[in-house]
């Protein structure tokens, strides 16, 4: 019994120590990669809980080894914006000028339901208000509402792209009408 005692302790303070060293947010803001890790961590640290014959480093081990590479990809996440875009995902427009962009919710498997409750949550009524609506990586939806906004305003590299890829798109549309 003390042995189960302090195996749970010891996995306990290695577990927290290691999410602490990834630097992981709430599960809410975390990235689909993030909760997939969180995941396996805690698969692998309760192996030694359910059997006491198992050696406590059969799985520290394992859950040092996933610490590292998770640190790994964070840094080359950092430096590579086109690898951070396949593990993560990009933002991706569904509304723009107050219209909803049915190929995205198809692309993305989102419901007008789903859309209209978003922005619900939003306190918005409807898209017609709406610049842009864009989902972000992690799953919300961000609302840009200024009339007056150009893509140039726009700071972050890859929403300029998503919206680029927009822009071509219409225009691929209206030469083919």
């Amino acid at each position: 019994m003390l042995t189960i005692i302090i195996r749970t302790i010891l996995i306990y303070i290695i577990v927290t120590a290691a999410i602490r060293i990834m630097g992981k947010r709430q599960v809410s803001d975390m990235q689909t990669s993030e909760l997939v890790i969180t995941f396996i961590i805690s698969q692998t640290a309760t192996l030694p809980l359910e059997d006491a014959d198992r050696p406590l480093l059969n799985s520290l081990i394992p859950i040092m080894m996933i610490v590292a590479i998770e640190l790994i990809v964070s840094l080359i996440m950092m430096k590579s914006r086109r690898f951070r875009s396949i593990i993560c995902g990009h933002p991706i427009v569904v509304i723009k000028d107050g219209k909803i962009i049915e190929s995205q919710l198809k692309k993305l498997r989102i419901s007008y339901e789903d859309l209209y409750s978003l922005l619900r949550e939003k306190d918005l009524s409807d898209e017609k208000s709406v610049q842009y609506g864009i989902i972000e990586p992690n799953g919300t939806l961000s609302i840009l509402s200024s009339k007056d906004m150009t893509t140039d305003e726009i700071s972050s590299e890859d929403l300029k792209d998503e919206l680029n890829d927009i822009k071509q798109d219409e225009n691929q549309e209206g030469e083919t009408e």
